[in-house]
């Protein structure tokens, strides 16, 4: 079975994803961006891994949880696969540290909302679990232009790179179940 990297847009659906795979191909164990990136502000905030001057780990973010997936699937040698679910990697490093054989590497994004509609899909769908569940609105108006914009930049150089992108503007769950069916035929 080939390893995941599943990359893009924070609220895209990585983690849906996994979770759909994770279901249907239980010898998969899961990095998650989001956890390791939470572990080292807590625990070593002398990193500086949210700092986005230039001056902090963020540079090195992607190479870590690169060498930290390929160093899981080497010490197992093999007995499991692997899945990485982050939105911190752009397409031109992942191709750069991802592209391998035995890896899939799928981005995904809503490059065709507008602000609005994603905003209403994030408060329309949130669960009291989701990292957004309690922001006010102006933080999350922020984060939803960013995201935006974001999407639209992965989608293109995806394009250039011949990186798998998936949008999930419209029909989420259909999207996701569609692309469910395209990993089954190519995980193998």
């Amino acid at each position: 079975m080939k390893n995941i990297v599943i990359l893009g847009a924070s609220r895209a659906g990585k983690s849906t994803l996994t979770k759909m795979i994770c279901e249907k191909y239980p010898n998969y164990n899961v990095i998650i961006g989001d956890a390791v990136r939470k572990a080292f502000s807590e625990i070593l905030p002398q990193n500086n891994i949210n700092n986005n001057n230039g001056s902090g780990m963020i540079e090195d973010f992607p190479k870590f949880l690169a060498y930290m997936f390929y160093r899981s699937i080497k010490i197992c040698d093999r007995k499991f696969n692997y899945i990485i679910d982050s939105c911190d990697i752009l397409p031109e490093k992942a191709k750069e540290l991802f592209e391998k054989e035995d890896t899939i590497i799928i981005f995904l994004g809503f490059p065709k909302l507008t602000e609005e509609e994603h905003f209403y899909q994030i408060k329309q769908y949130q669960k009291n679990t989701d990292w957004t569940y309690n922001k006010d609105d102006d933080f999350m108006k922020e984060h939803v232009k960013r995201w935006i914009a974001k999407s639209k930049y992965f989608e293109k150089k995806c394009k250039e790179l011949d990186i798998w992108f998936v949008d999930t503007s419209f029909d989420r769950e259909k999207v996701l179940n569609d692309t469910m069916q395209i990993l089954e035929k190519i995980i193998m």
